[in-house]
């Protein structure tokens, strides 16, 4: 991991160029610029609870934000994670000309989403401003926790897309059946309390990162308190040890995905 850090700092200005270059890209590719990144989270917020809150009658009060909450966390991930699939043969012609690492490179789509992410934290903390306090600051660590586990993973999605070209599809799939698989819709006690569900379902439910970083997001801007920060530095831990054997694996691949570039 140190050899990463150099890298970074060595090419620092290709990677603020490349993150500004991404921003302005993305917002570029609708009409209404910044303010689509306003309205989307809410307009995905108005459907669900339409159908959930009104007309299946479920939900608890606040259930906008809370659905809200959900739906920027998960959209974060999701766009970061198929980012980092794709990051390989999307800059194959900066990794063969430039040579800039693809371990700096990986990390430019969760950069950029992280930054989009930041409108929907926004709006939670002005909408929900009675409960906003210095524990509000607790969100950046969460954020990067989600950066981070984005990046362990894309370490290894990246490299597995070179051989298998339709990983970004598999991936897709993988992704909107963890949408539901995921507490966004509903609270994660509803899963981890049923008394219907075999206890392997639910430990395969909690292995699910996103379940504990959503439910300690919605604990800070929804309830106003803080999370439990023993079970973040386990998963910090554990992000670490994923990207630390991510990169091994990259490493071990790079020269073999050089030539089939």
């Amino acid at each position: 991991m140190t050899k990463l850090f150099h890298e970074i700092i060595d090419n620092r200005s290709a990677l603020v160029t490349l993150v500004d270059v991404n921003i302005k890209t993305t917002v570029a590719t609708t009409r209404l610029g910044w303010l689509w990144w306003v309205i989307n989270p809410l307009i995905m917020m108005g459907i669900y609870y339409f159908f959930v809150h009104i007309i299946m009658d479920r939900g608890e009060e606040n259930y906008h934000l809370f659905v809200l909450t959900g739906l920027i966390a998960w959209q974060s991930f999701r766009a970061a994670l198929t980012g980092t699939t794709n990051v390989i043969l999307k800059n194959k012609q900066l990794i063969r000309q430039i040579a800039l690492p693809i371990g700096m490179l990986t990390a430019i789509p969760i950069l950029v989403q992280l930054f989009f992410n930041s409108f929907g934290i926004i709006i939670i903390l002005i909408w929900n401003y009675p409960v906003a306090g210095i524990h509000s600051l607790s969100v950046v660590p969460l954020l990067i926790l989600i950066g981070l586990v984005v990046y362990g993973l894309g370490l290894f999605l990246s490299v597995i897309n070179v051989y298998l070209r339709d990983t970004k599809q598999i991936m897709a799939y993988v992704l909107r059946a963890g949408f539901f698989l995921s507490p966004i819709l509903y609270p994660a006690s509803r899963v981890l309390d049923s008394a219907k569900l075999p206890e392997f379902v639910k430990t395969v439910f909690n292995l699910n990162p996103m379940c504990w970083i959503i439910t300690a997001l919605r604990m800070v801007l929804l309830d106003g308190r803080m999370f439990n920060w023993q079970n973040f530095f386990t998963m910090l831990l554990i992000s670490l040890m994923i990207i630390q054997v991510g990169l091994f694996w990259l490493r071990a691949n790079s020269s073999r995905i050089i030539k089939m570039l």
